[in-house]
């Protein structure tokens, strides 16, 4: 029983907790303000995650716009072109199948892992688009976790820099995809059994408008521009220095489920031992309490002596009857 509410706990916890991210390496649509550039601010722009993962998953089935967009939002899309944020503004010009440096921020780390697409038709890009113009990762790459495509970040809350290599694409204004996909939540696996990581997850993308052709010079980085204040409506992202890791999660579920114990604990205590007796005290001091108001009892009754004189006047009394 114990074993089980344990496992309970720490789903719960697990499920409960929300990635946060953002695209700042070329800076996306969201976050191209930060960096400098005339464009709308967005200072959620850690919060593109399709709408939520119960927006995304029981109410469109999955589907998410191509840059993080709910899917059943007001075409255009805040973040798609002609949107709120897409505005077409070229951040970066790179050389046809060019390696170049892509940094992801993320103030909320739940494994997971990255990938990088790009689609010339930045006015219309779709999924599907994107998906023929996947970005290869450049191997190895000292501490990095990766695949062909993929990234894994492993190091919780932190910017992450990893080194991508171009298609032989050339496009005077092309779409540039990032896409995590989370791997906190509990479901299915292909092969059968369940576990966290498996069946669908919370998921962030973010688009930035680039140029890939040729005899371009590599742009240096340019700092982050943070505004004076920021107004939201959510809460304030947890810091980069905060991190995220299973046994974190492990050791708050294990002192809640010790809290919850403890508390039953005393109540029991509180019942059965100390209760009893407060209730036998109760009783006894009613009982003096009744007695202490019962009838008063009456003084004793001492019996008087007779006196000489009396003795006399009886046996006067007795001699007139004879």
């Amino acid at each position: 029983m114990i074993q089980t509410s344990l496992v309970l706990v720490l789903i719960a916890h697990l499920g409960n907790v929300n990635g946060h991210g953002r695209l700042i390496e070329p800076p996306s649509r969201a976050s191209a303000w930060r960096y400098g550039f005339d464009t709308p601010h967005n200072y959620n722009d850690h919060e593109l995650f399709c709408g939520g993962f119960t927006r995304q998953w029981q109410a469109n089935g999955g589907k998410c716009g191509v840059c993080g967009d709910a899917w059943d939002s007001k075409l255009p899309r805040a973040h798609e072109y002609g949107g709120t944020y897409g505005q077409g503004v070229i951040v970066r010009q790179y050389n046809v199948g060019s390696a170049i440096n892509l940094r992801v921020e993320l103030t909320a780390s739940h494994m997971g892992y990255f990938t990088f697409s790009v689609c010339p038709d930045y006015k219309n890009a779709s999924q599907e688009c994107l998906d023929k113009h996947i970005l290869k990762t450049l191997r190895p790459q000292d501490g990095l976790a990766m695949s062909d495509i993929r990234f894994y970040p492993r190091d919780g809350s932190r910017v992450y820099e990893m080194k991508y290599r171009l298609p032989k694409l050339s496009c005077s204004h092309c779409l540039l995809q990032w896409r995590y996909i989370a791997g906190n939540n509990w479901g299915a696996c292909p092969n059968g059994t369940e576990q966290v990581g498996c069946g669908p997850q919370e998921e962030f993308r973010a688009c930035a408008d680039i140029t890939i052709g040729k005899g371009f010079v590599e742009q240096p980085e340019t700092t982050t521009i943070e505004p004076e204040v920021v107004v939201t409506s959510t809460a304030l992202p947890p810091s980069s220095d905060e991190s995220y890791s299973p046994l974190s999660a492990i050791l708050i579920s294990i002192v809640s489920f010790l809290v919850v114990f403890l508390i039953f604990f005393l109540l029991y205590f509180h019942y059965y031992r100390v209760g009893g007796k407060i209730k036998s005290w109760i009783k006894q001091r009613g009982e003096n309490k009744t007695e202490e108001s019962g009838a008063p009892m009456p003084p004793p009754r001492n019996r008087r002596s007779k006196s000489r004189s009396d003795s006399q006047s009886d046996l006067q009394e007795i001699n007139l009857k004879y």
